[in-house]
């Protein structure tokens, strides 16, 4: 668990200054510097490129998570396992061209009234699209040859300070619309490029390579894993990013902004599970294809635990300080409170039941995904279009957080029923009773100016939370980082 804990440390501090950085963007340059049009023009924009990326790879993730550690050799250049996966990716993003040749004229024309701009920058999908799926390749890659941490860094931070610059200099009138929405696309595109220089210079990136490993079988079960990973990938991508789409068929244009911003608000709760869950992933992979049930078990409890410590904490944060979040905003996203709440307790809930997408992904009972994620494209769709009418973007945010909710439902009961795994005990309930406590407390707190409330209710929420983990020991991954720390000061202080 060692190296879980060192590059979950190192990939949470890359996210949170990554968070720091996209709270100024999009808490106070968004709100007073662009258009809801316009942040919904992105937001939009990034839930076409998620799936289109997705449909993309034709699978090669799901080959890449589950079988690259039988090709894992540096020596022998991984056995050419680059070259099929460039195979699948060349096939897949032709596919996804000819998909775009015949449908984006149709997509354009429906959006010209009620959306204009998106029409207007629509084409931006394609090299958003390249660019993005070239990064999920080479990222999974990347992880599987244990480095987790450097992916974390270009999405979550370097990407972040592109952005960051770019409407900065919108701001001050530097750039134009044009070139900001231009200059946006770069930022989401720099990333792939810059991982791929980074592979070559570690001379990972290799085509040449034996493949007496390719068994007629092995070929065979390739195949497999890419079919079911296709439709399971594209599955969960279409249940997390169909809501802007709906919201913007439904609504329009602006209403997507006000959403994109609240969702990612909401979303700050799951943050510090992608460092976590990347290398834990790895770790699930090695030990499945070992069949070492006891690592398993241990890295599933932990992944929970941790999780459900660490974004009950954020949730929490987020939740008390929700009037000071809606005054920075302003009174343009006022009806993005309820929004905030039910996506970031959809994301706690998915923290709390940890890495149990990959315990079943890496299994050999991973077809058992793609019965899950049809249910829940099904249900989504149909509640998305349900509640929107009823409660406007917030019905979206509801069924958002009730798909993760019955997603996750859904993993832990066959995890429990196939394997025996149960990850909960008592420790989860003493987390819940002290987040819950926390927001009676922080409740009683009269309302202060903004920066002094913030800082109040932040050393409240912060002080009570540290102080009863420790104390009551209820995650030793948690105590032994402390401690460590603490340890590592006190000998620098000494020498």
């Amino acid at each position: 668990m060692g190296i879980i804990i060192k590059q979950s440390i190192k990939g949470t501090i890359w996210s949170y200054l990554g968070v720091l950085m996209g709270f100024v963007t999009v808490a106070y340059l968004y709100p007073r510097f662009l258009s809801t049009d316009t942040v919904g023009l992105l937001g939009l924009l990034m839930a076409y490129t998620t799936l289109t990326s997705q449909f993309s790879l034709l699978g090669i993730q799901g080959v890449t998570a589950r079988l690259f550690p039988r090709f894992r050799n540096k020596e022998q250049n991984h056995y050419g396992f680059v070259r099929i996966a460039s195979i699948f990716m060349l096939v897949g993003f032709s596919g996804f061209l000819v998909l775009y040749y015949f449908f984006s004229p149709l997509l354009i024309q429906n959006n010209l009234e009620k959306s204009s701009l998106f029409a207007d920058y629509f084409y931006l999908v394609l090299p958003l699209t390249f660019f993005s799926m070239l990064f999920s390749f080479l990222d999974n890659y990347n992880k599987l040859l244990y480095d987790a941490v450097f992916g974390i860094f270009l999405q979550e931070f370097l990407q972040r300070f592109f952005i960051l610059v770019i409407i900065s200099a919108f701001a001050i009138k530097i750039i134009t619309l044009n070139a900001l929405i231009w200059g946006y696309t770069a930022a989401a595109c720099m990333k792939g490029i810059i991982l791929l220089i980074h592979l070559v210079r570690n001379k990972e990136i290799r085509f040449a390579g034996n493949q007496s490993i390719l068994t007629p079988h092995l070929k065979r079960e390739i195949l497999d894993v890419a079919f079911f990973s296709i439709l399971g990938g594209l599955g969960s991508m279409i249940i997390f990013n169909i809501d802007k789409i709906i919201i913007n068929q439904m609504l329009d244009l602006s209403n997507t902004g006000v959403y994109t911003i609240a969702f990612y608000f909401g979303t700050l709760v799951i943050i510090p599970s992608r460092p976590l869950l990347k290398i834990s992933g790895t770790l699930i992979a090695d030990a499945w294809h070992q069949n070492d049930m006891t690592s398993i078990r241990t890295i599933y409890y932990k992944s929970c635990i941790n999780q459900f410590i660490i974004g009950g904490f954020i949730f929490t944060g987020i939740w008390t300080n929700i009037s000071n979040i809606l005054e920075i905003l302003g009174p343009e996203y006022a009806a993005s409170k309820w929004v905030i709440f039910f996506i970031g307790i959809g994301y706690l809930f998915d923290m709390m039941t940890g890495a149990n997408t990959h315990v079943i992904s890496y299994s050999s009972k991973y077809r058992i995904s793609l019965l899950f994620t049809s249910i829940l494209i099904i249900l989504v769709i149909l509640l998305i279009y349900l509640f929107i009418p009823l409660w406007g973007i917030t019905g979206a945010a509801v069924a958002v957080a009730l798909a993760l909710f019955l997603n996750n439902t859904m993993r832990y009961v066959f995890l429990y029923k196939k394997y025996k795994l149960q990850p909960f005990n008592l420790n989860f309930i003493t987390v819940t009773i002290l987040y819950a406590a926390i927001i009676f407390i922080t409740d009683l707190i009269p309302q202060f100016n903004i920066f002094a409330d913030l800082l109040i209710r932040g050393t409240v929420v912060t002080g009570i939370t540290v102080a009863t983990v420790l104390a009551l020991r209820i995650s030793p991954d948690i105590n032994n980082t402390v401690e460590k720390i603490v340890k590592s000061v006190i000998a620098k202080k000494s020498y």
